[in-house]
């Protein structure tokens, strides 16, 4: 019985210290203005160049983080043991670890069905405050697989306020894009039954 009681309470205190760690619950950056929901990435379409931010504005300063995939181990951010802010350059307020490496791998298979061995990751200062729950948000061009996350940083230059995974965004292909890479393996597949058949 102590046992159960120890484990249960070991695992309310991990929790309360997640919540405390990350406030991600109070930003959340959605395709539409009338908001998001979630369960992992939410896909966005290659071309679109706005998103909302919603929540509970702290007037503080604005910040994507884009993740781009990469296949092996040669991105920025290759190691689970070092924080994505670590990568960036930045101090976090309250001691947040999210996002982690392993979690934005995974995300990535979730959103795009890319098997990402690391990412390379970059910031923009967005150069506004957020002031408006549901402000509209300029994305940066960037390529099918991207994650797209914001954050905020207080006036110290520490992050406080992150997008979970639910209300964060991913980059998809456009649909002429996969029309083009089914008929290229359509192609592919054909020649390959060819020379086959003639063998």
């Amino acid at each position: 019985m102590k046992t159960i009681v120890r484990s249960g309470t070991m695992l309310a205190a991990m929790l309360l210290l997640i919540a405390g760690m990350a406030k991600a619950d109070n930003i959340h950056l959605c395709p539409a203005r009338s908001g998001c929901s979630a369960n992992g990435v939410i896909p966005l379409a290659g071309g679109a160049t706005t998103a909302y931010l919603g929540g509970n504005p702290n007037r503080q300063e604005l910040f994507l983080a884009i993740l781009t995939p990469v296949t092996g181990s040669s991105g920025n951010w290759n190691n689970n043991r070092v924080s994505m802010w670590s990568v960036l350059g930045n101090s976090v307020a309250g001691g947040a670890s999210f996002p982690t490496l392993s979690s934005a791998i995974s995300q990535e298979l979730f959103g795009t069905g890319l098997h990402a061995g690391s990412f390379n990751v970059k910031q923009l200062d967005l150069g506004t405050l957020w002031t408006t729950n549901g402000q509209l948000v300029k994305l940066p061009a960037s390529p099918a697989g991207a994650i797209v996350v914001a954050f905020t940083k207080d006036s110290r230059g520490r992050v406080t306020w992150v997008t979970p995974w639910s209300s964060s965004l991913v980059r998809t292909p456009e649909p002429t894009s996969l029309l083009l890479l089914g008929a290229g393996l359509v192609g592919l597949l054909g020649t390959v039954g060819l020379r086959r058949g003639k063998a």
